[in-house]
Order: structure tokens, then C-alpha cells, then sequence
């Protein structure tokens, strides 16, 4: 896994994707579990191996998001696709390193290909939201 400092804040914006695919922060064993769940195509690590993603070849996102959760115990996935989608092309293998910072905008409001318009929010990714948001409030407050 990557030292923290090197991971900018950008692990939740999938790089020049624009097939279906799932993405995640690394840490536990997010990366065995992308080994088992990415069917025909080999994930890809990005942001200084910070985040790792696969197109959802031969299943779809919401399939490959259900394997994901179940091999790695974490609700860290996300999508840019809805759940019915599948991936139509091969991964790239090439490895994407990010050099930016976070700026503290969404993903959802750039136009990397990272969100869908409309796309549904799950409990678990409003509860993550949630706490990440307590733990800056928390970090100003103290």
C-alpha cells in the first residue's frame, strides 16, 4: 500500500475511464479481492497506488461491486457506470499516476467520466460521506 502522503485525494476519480468500471482505495485486501472479482481483464492500480480499478468485463457493475464488497469486507467501491452496465473494451495496462492535489470539489462535478448524471447513492457511500465530513468538523473543532 501506498504512504499516505503520497495519495493526493483524487483515488475516487478513475483515470480516463470511460467504460464501465469499479474502482477503490487500497488497503486490506481490496487488491486480492479485485484479483478474484475482475473477470477478463487485470485491475489497474493508479494515484501512486493509492486506488485500484477494472472495467466490469463479462458481469455487470452492480455484479462486480457485489463480489468486491463480499471478497474484501469494505463498502469503499465505487462505480462510474449504473448497475446494469458492463464494460465493451479491453483494461488498459498501463499504470496512471495523478500529480495533482485536491482542490476540495466532487468528483461528481468534474468531467473525468467519474459520475453519472442521475446515478443513485447507496447508504453505505452517504454513510462514508458522513464520516468523512465528522472527521473534518472534528479536526477544525479540536
Amino acid at each position: 500500500m501506498a504512504a499516505i502522503s503520497n495519495c493526493t485525494g483524487n483515488v475516487y476519480v478513475l483515470p480516463n475511464v470511460t467504460d464501465a468500471a469499479c474502482g477503490a482505495p487500497i488497503s486490506g485486501n481490496i487488491t486480492s479481492a479485485f484479483d478474484s472479482c475482475c473477470k477478463g481483464n487485470s485491475p489497474v492500480k493508479y494515484e501512486n497506488d493509492c486506488g485500484i480499478y477494472c472495467l466490469a468485463k463479462e458481469q455487470t457493475v452492480d455484479q462486480l461491486t457485489k463480489c468486491l464488497e463480499q471478497k474484501s469486507g469494505t463498502y469503499s467501491i465505487f462505480c462510474n457506470k449504473r448497475g446494469n452496465a458492463t464494460a465493451t473494451a479491453a483494461a488498459t495496462t498501463t499504470k496512471a499516476t495523478s500529480t495533482g492535489t485536491s482542490t476540495g470539489t466532487s468528483a461528481a462535478s468534474t468531467s473525468s467520466g467519474a459520475a453519472v448524471v442521475n446515478q443513485p447513492i447507496s447508504k453505505t457511500g452517504l454513510g462514508v460521506i458522513a464520516m468523512m465530513f465528522c472527521s473534518a468538523l472534528m479536526g477544525v473543532v479540536a
